[in-house]
Parts: structure tokens; C-alpha cells; sequence
């Protein structure tokens, strides 16, 4: 006697087999799952809608190509974080139990990854990384788990060579209170002084507080010449004006994450402080080599102007794409599978390419491929971190980023 099983009683079965099985039971036709969890709103708000179109700019390219594994194609599934803790794992939890989707991407905030870390590792997920805090890449990660950013201890030296370029020798410090921003102060604080300068105050503020007076008061006390303050926009908007109406003297120095102008001033943070009180501050970040022909190909396709500053978007674009081409390689969307082959993808030896299309082109031929990238020459060391991702460094001159130069670089 043959039985039969009902269509429910089959996807009862299924839903109850571990998640790798459910991947290699579904159809070769279905898309590939992938989970875009970015900062839409909060802190990393001014961020979100260009990460989101990078991620969608690279799936379409893909998917007019071909799409993955004999013409799957790459389906999206957007989620905003918050910039928030609890806002990212509440997404997460729908990405990975509802969406079911084979990884997540674009987290930005040290927060929101710090949270989500366990339930992707827990599900066997990939995990793809927007922030810095070091404590992404720490521990085991199975190797699910890869930073398209500099670690956030690589930031304090730039931050520090910039300061140390206008020959300042006493610097505040006025810090956000988070794991972000802690794991680069000492490597701030000791380029300082490795460079004859030295830090004579040391003041922390919270995220949320409706008034940062005290901190400023505390912090330029001591008569710094320099003050670094390391922070989000948010922040910043009203740290800046306050040290503005306080009449306090000496350069400023923020993250471009805080203080961007923008080419043509159009920035949230010109827009909240205006012209005035913006002139002269400086700023620094890993960003893209803003002259590669990799980089000014992806500005266009986002439809922006030449020039323009992508500090996140481009490396999204990236991970799509190593994404994609490590699915095919691995010939399977099974997340433990593909993972294997990222950095078989980016560090090569191979011919080089710049997108997915080309690379994927060139892996169902069979060949080695070396991932360029839009965002920097893509290459990750065994802990899953970016390597050598270099810093820009500017200043705000009539309401507009000026490039100053280059300063440190990520290891």
C-alpha cells in the first residue's frame, strides 16, 4: 500500500528538520535568501537608504546575469536595526525564522551586531558586518563571520596622525560612552604621546542625554589646543553647537560617521549646525580610495556625482557580491558550505575582478577569481577582518568636505 502524505504534513516535516536540511531539501529554482539588516533610523539613519541600494544595486546585477547555481536568483529581504540592540534582534529573529534567510548583512552599529552575533552563529547563518567593535571577529565564529570594515582599534592612530598634523600638544578627549568607540582609545592615546603630544583630559558622555554643557565644560577645563571627539551624528550635532555657543577655542576633530559635510553640503550634519559652526572641524574614517576606477564605476551606478563619499555603501555592494560568488563556487546555499569559500573569492590567487557578474562568470568556468571590490581591494585574513583598509582624512571649509589627505590604515 502506497501513503499518502498531505502537502501540510510534508512542510510540517520539513519546518522541523535543522536548518542546513531544509536548504539542501528546498527546490534549485527558489531564490537565495539573503537578509539586509540596516540602519534605517537611529544613529546610522543618514546611512541606511544608500546601504539598502547598494545591496539591491549589486542582487539586480547579479540576477540579470544569471542569478546563482543554474539561475536561482538573489532575493533581498530589508530590515531596519534602529541603530538599536533590541530593534536588531527583534528583525533578526524575523530574517532568520520567518525570511529564513541563508545570511545577514549590512549590520552597522557595534550594538545591534554584538546582539545579533549569537543568533546567526546559533543558526548556522552567515553574518557580514558593517561596524568596527572588535568583539565581532573575537571568539569562535565558525567562520561565519566577516568584517567589510576596519576593526574599531585600528581607528584611534588615524584619528590621532590627524591631530598630530597640526602640530597640537594638548588634547582632549570628549568620548561616546560604547564598545565602538572604547576599543580605539588607547591606540589613540598612544600615537599622541608617541608623537610628543599628550591627552590632559579624559571625558565620557551617554548616547541619549539631553545636554552635553557639563562634558564640554569638564573637558576644555584643562586648556586642550585639540579636542577629540569621537562619536555618532546624533551626538555630535549638539556637541558641535554647544562648543560653538561656549565660544571655546582650539581645532575639533570628529569620525566622518559624526561630522561629513558632503561635496556639496547637503549632509544631516550641515543641515542641523549650518555653515558657521561647522567651519574647521575635521574629520576622519576608513573609506574608499575615492580615485579607483572600481570605486568611481559603483559611484555612477548608484546614480551619484563624481567625488561623492560612500563610507558604507560601496563595502555592502562588496559583500553581495563576495556573497554571490562564493555560493557559486561552493556550488551550494548551505551557509556553513559557502562560507568556506569567501576568502578563496577575495584573496585569490586568481584573475581579478571588480563585480559579481564577472566574478561569477568566471567561477562556473572553473577559474580562480581575486575580488577586487568597489569599496577597496576586498582581502580578509583568518579571523574574518578587513585588511588594510585606509583612512581619509578632512576638514569642513564653507559648509563643504575638503580632502586633506590620507592618514594610517587599517591591518
Amino acid at each position: 500500500m502506497i501513503s499518502v502524505i498531505s502537502r501540510r504534513s510534508l512542510l510540517a516535516g520539513i519546518s522541523g528538520l535543522p536548518f542546513a536540511s531544509r536548504l539542501a531539501f528546498a527546490q534549485t529554482s527558489e531564490p537565495v535568501r539573503i537578509g539586509v539588516l540596516a540602519p534605517l533610523t537611529g544613529g546610522g539613519g543618514p546611512y541606511g537608504a544608500d546601504i539598502v541600494k547598494a545591496s539591491k544595486l549589486a542582487a539586480d546585477q547579479i540576477n540579470a546575469a544569471g542569478g546563482v547555481l543554474g539561475g536561482r536568483k538573489i532575493e533581498l529581504f530589508v530590515e531596519d536595526d534602529e541603530t538599536n540592540a533590541t530593534a536588531a534582534v527583534k528583525a533578526a529573529r524575523k530574517l532568520l525564522d520567518i525570511d529564513k534567510v541563508v545570511a545577514i548583512t549590512a549590520v552597522w552599529g557595534s550594538a545591534p551586531i554584538l546582539a545579533v552575533r549569537p543568533l546567526t552563529l546559533e543558526k548556522n547563518v552567515v553574518l557580514t558586518a558593517l561596524g568596527s567593535a572588535d568583539e565581532v571577529t573575537e571568539g569562535d565564529t565558525k567562520g561565519l563571520v566577516w568584517r567589510f570594515q576596519a576593526r574599531a582599534s585600528s581607528w584611534g592612530e588615524p584619528a590621532a596622525l590627524a591631530i598630530l598634523k597640526g602640530r597640537y600638544k594638548k588634547i582632549g578627549l570628549l568620548q561616546l560612552q560604547n564598545p565602538f568607540v572604547a576599543a580605539m582609545i588607547p591606540s589613540f592615546v598612544e600615537t599622541i604621546e608617541k608623537g610628543g603630544a599628550k591627552v590632559i583630559s579624559n571625558v565620557e558622555f551617554k548616547p541619549d542625554q539631553p545636554s552635553y554643557r557639563a562634558e564640554i565644560e569638564k573637558v576644555y577645563a584643562a586648556g586642550p589646543e585639540a579636542v577629540f571627539v569621537p562619536g555618532y551624528v546624533n551626538q555630535f550635532t549638539s556637541i558641535a553647537k554647544e562648543i560653538y555657543r561656549g565660544g571655546y577655542k582650539g581645532k575639533v576633530v570628529s569620525l566622518t560617521i559624526a561630522a561629513a559635510a558632503g561635496i556639496d553640503g547637503s549632509s544631516p550634519f550641515i543641515k542641523n549646525v549650518g555653515k558657521e559652526v561647522a567651519e574647521g572641524i575635521e574629520h576622519v574614517q576608513p573609506i574608499s580610495p575615492l580615485d579607483r576606477p572600481e570605486y568611481k564605476a559603483f559611484v555612477k551606478a548608484m546614480g551619484a556625482p563624481e567625488g561623492t563619499v560612500f563610507p558604507f555603501a560601496a563595502l555592502q555592494f562588496d559583500a553581495i557580491n563576495v556573497l554571490a560568488a562564493s555560493i557559486e563556487k561552493a556550488k551550494s546555499a548551505n551557509p556553513v558550505d559557502f562560507a568556506k569559500q569567501v576568502i578563496q573569492i577575495t584573496n585569490g590567487p586568481g584573475t581579478k575582478v571588480a563585480t559579481g557578474v564577472e566574478a561569477l562568470a568566471l567561477v562556473r568556468k572553473g577559474e580562480a577569481v581575486d575580488f577586487t571590490g568597489a569599496g577597496q581591494d576586498i582581502k580578509f585574513d583568518e579571523r574574518g577582518e578587513l585588511i588594510g583598509r585606509p583612512f581619509l582624512h578632512q576638514v569642513i571649509r564653507d559648509g563643504k568636505d575638503v580632502i586633506l589627505g590620507t592618514v594610517g590604515g587599517a591591518a
